[in-house]
């Protein structure tokens, strides 16, 4: 199960890394007939690629605001709705791909009590300022 989903991890990657390049092509006006590889394009545009940082900082922030709140999205989050289960393969949550983003595996409580730190969120899962 883990497999198949940093396979889709994986591939909703490879869509945002392409994604960012056509729009600095775009921007660039660098057409899709010209012979102009990745690396060159980012150098162009003096560039790094950062859209996948970018997405997985935001959603880090977001749980994390999320977390340190008591409200009806954090009981979503947490899947603790009444009713019935849907049928099939239960789907990823974000907080499963925030929780084995670590070098070693945490629990979700492990991961509610570092929320109620803001600062203390920034640092441990981002290095921020």
């Amino acid at each position: 199960m883990a497999q198949r989903r940093g396979h889709l991890e994986k591939k909703t990657s490879n869509v945002y890394k392409l994604l960012e390049m056509w729009i600095w092509r775009k921007t660039e006006k660098i057409s899709w007939t010209a012979h102009v590889s990745n690396e060159e394009v980012l150098c162009l545009v003096q560039e790094q690629r950062s859209l996948m940082q970018v997405i997985k900082q935001r959603q880090a922030n977001w749980i994390g605001h999320v977390l340190r709140h008591n409200c009806l999205l954090k009981t979503v989050l947490e899947g603790k709705i009444e009713g019935k289960r849907p049928r099939g393969k239960p789907r990823t949550k974000m907080l499963d791909l925030l929780m084995e983003q670590e070098d070693k595996k945490i629990s979700y409580e492990e991961l509610k009590r570092g929320a109620q730190s803001r600062v203390g969120w920034r640092h441990r899962h981002w290095n921020l300022p």
